[in-house]
């Protein structure tokens, strides 16, 4: 029978399964390579805000400043979705 432990779920003999440990593994690897793509993001959005052709619309400019942000929140909210799902999840 599983019950909670501290954060993980553990069976009787307080065994953590490896699917969870895969889990939160593969989340901190899905933040790795989002902090190692986010200066891609930074040098295109940068590229984008000083084309000409874009500055014509209101408040683009302001959207593309926001591009980095979102992206940053999306990786985490995605590594944090992964990890809570893989820890939630029964061991096998």
């Amino acid at each position: 029978m599983l019950k909670w432990g501290n954060a993980l779920m553990r069976d009787d003999k307080g065994a953590v399964s490896v699917n969870q440990i895969m889990g939160i593994i593969f989340a901190v690897i899905l933040v790795v390579v989002g902090l190692v793509m986010l200066p891609l993001v930074l040098d295109q959005t940068s590229v984008a805000r000083v084309n000409p052709n874009i500055g014509n619309f209101t408040g683009t400019q302001s959207i593309i400043d926001l591009i980095p942000l979102l992206y940053s929140v999306g990786v985490l909210g995605l590594a944090g979705f992964v990890a809570l799902v893989t820890i939630k999840k029964k061991g096998d």
